[in-house]
């Protein structure tokens, strides 16, 4: 495993980081908890440090009518022994994991911390983001003002936001008191590009996610009857209110595919790409060992 700085936070990140939005939902459950927690130790052995959470994966009600976070559950047990091992980064905001709401009401942020230091066996973070917000929650500030004062009393290392293909945030961002950005990248939505470059000038670090693009650049599919077998109500939904972009996304993936020769090739030239970039860590939702095995040789190849 390589490590690359993570702008000026002091962080040494892997190239490659693990997602945990899949094994700790409902849409993936392949592997038992059980299963899960061994995965993610696994995967630190193989020199993978960065692990990437939000209160909403793997969102359920507890007893008491709380809502918990599986994902930081099965991190929290992964790593009791092991917490200066692992680099966590949290998304902080949103609390309904399918519809996407946010809330970023200071008193709701701090109690989503809160807890999040209680799932993941930890007295402080390491990264924590505000998760998704609009443009103009960005440019009021009033979140990312919370997460300056948790990092002033010690409670975590290093704040920022979490966007999806968004520039325009990430420009507005910068000017701001961040050390990290996480946003979206990869062969098929290259719109952050220069966003990132003025990122890195800044001094900020920049952590990707969707470098597979929810899948679609795995190779896995080639046409929409392929994805409409999938169990996963999110590809369900697209299926059937998005079929065209599904088709038309899937047509762009498929030329890539007869370019390098293989799916295999497609995942490699997918990592490549994003690492071309000045950005430190790929963050992949890995579903198996053998995915993470596969991602990490991919770079060293």
């Amino acid at each position: 495993m390589k490590y690359r700085k993570l702008g000026n936070t002091g962080f040494d990140v892997s190239e490659i980081g693990f997602g945990t939005w899949q094994i700790g939902g409902k849409r993936w459950k392949s592997l038992s908890r059980e299963e899960n927690i061994e995965m993610l130790r696994s995967a630190r052995d193989l020199g993978v440090n960065i692990f990437d959470s939000a209160v909403v994966y793997g969102q359920y009600s507890d007893n008491n009518g709380y809502l918990q976070s599986e994902s930081q559950e099965l991190l929290g047990e992964a790593f009791k022994n092991r917490r200066d091992e692992v680099i966590y980064c949290v998304k902080l905001g949103q609390f309904d994991e399918y519809t996407h709401r946010s809330d970023y009401n200071p008193q709701r942020i701090v109690d989503q911390f809160n807890q999040s230091l209680k799932r993941l066996n930890t007295n402080y973070i390491d990264i924590a983001l505000i998760h998704a917000p609009s443009l103009a929650e960005v440019k009021e500030g009033k979140a990312i003002t919370i997460l300056q004062t948790l990092r002033a009393l010690g409670k975590v290392k290093a704040i920022g936001y979490s966007f999806e293909v968004e520039p325009e945030h990430v420009k507005e961002a910068i000017n701001q008191d961040v050390n990290v950005i996480m946003l979206q990248y990869n062969l098929l939505e290259r719109q952050c590009e220069s966003a990132i470059q003025k990122a890195t000038e800044h001094g900020v670090g920049i952590l990707v996610g969707g470098p597979f693009k929810r899948g679609y650049l795995t190779g896995r599919w080639k046409t929409a009857e392929d994805i409409a077998k999938e169990e996963d109500d999110y590809w369900k939904w697209n299926i059937k209110y998005n079929k065209g972009k599904v088709e038309r996304i899937l047509k762009d993936v498929n030329q890539y595919i007869e370019e390098v020769g293989s799916p295999l090739g497609l995942r490699k030239k997918s990592l490549e790409f994003v690492l071309s970039q000045p950005v430190a860590s790929v963050i992949i939702g890995h579903r198996s060992l053998d995915e993470v095995k596969e991602n990490i040789q991919n770079l060293e190849v």
